[in-house]
């Protein structure tokens, strides 16, 4: 493995990208108190064992969900619906209050196609599905199967989100535009955008942020490299 890049050169390079106009420009927008869980920040203010907390794509890294577990008690709602995940999932010693759904979110109740990430070798990954094609995968592809999170909520019995945590592979648009069209009740969001993929481009990032704004979204994290936001939802209580 290479050497770990420095958040210097991350941010360099995220810099540069931005006056290439290959990424978004963007700050944060908001102070706020804020916590590191598995790379993942959030605000911890008003998160208690009661709090929901649903955690979109895992893969084979559960580091957030067993960090925030530990330190506030909570119950994690995970969902992923490749067969890698479930497979691993299945295989790994978890804590009772991680709760393991596997299916994936999307804008549609029923079954999508998913496709494994082909990276710059041509190797395609065992882990990594994404709704976008990337070239020559077809053989792979997966059929899953997928809820709308109005669906999963009303299943589940839950009235509001308190953390959304999303890495998706490029399918966080479509359940951004379903947060923004439904104004679903949620506190935090917390999201990996893919729009550094050729087939998705920065447009999708710069309107998911826009719909996340009109709904009283602030932007209180961005990483380094510009690739995972935190927002929060701003009312009377917490402005």
């Amino acid at each position: 493995m290479g050497k770990p890049r420095s958040r210097a050169y991350k941010r360099t390079k995220r810099f540069l990208k931005q006056l290439a106009g290959q990424d978004v420009w963007s700050s944060t927008q908001i102070k706020t108190n804020k916590q590191n869980y598995g790379n993942w920040v959030i605000n911890p203010d008003d998160i208690t064992s009661d709090s929901v907390i649903y955690s979109l794509g895992v893969g084979e890294d559960i580091e957030f969900d067993q960090q925030i577990i530990k330190q506030f008690g909570v119950t994690v709602h995970a969902f992923d619906p490749t067969p890698n995940s479930i497979e691993w999932i299945n295989a790994t010693d978890v804590s009772d209050n991680f709760i393991f759904h596997p299916y994936g979110i999307a804008a549609t109740d029923g079954e999508l196609k998913l496709y494994p990430r082909v990276n710059k070798r041509g190797r395609k990954s065992k882990v990594m599905y994404t709704l976008v094609n990337e070239g020559n995968a077809n053989d792979d592809a997966v059929l899953i199967n997928v809820k709308q999170l109005p669906t999963v909520m009303n299943e589940l019995n839950h009235n509001h989100i308190d953390i959304l945590k999303m890495d998706i592979e490029g399918s966080e648009f479509e359940v951004i535009n379903e947060i923004f069209k439904k104004n679903i009740d949620i506190k935090q969001i917390l999201v990996e955008f893919h729009h550094r993929f050729p087939t998705l481009g920065k447009e999708k990032a710069i309107n998911a942020i826009d719909h996340l704004n009109k709904l009283g979204y602030k932007i209180f994290f961005i990483s380094d490299t510009g690739w995972e936001y935190s927002f929060i939802k701003i009312t009377d209580s917490t402005s």
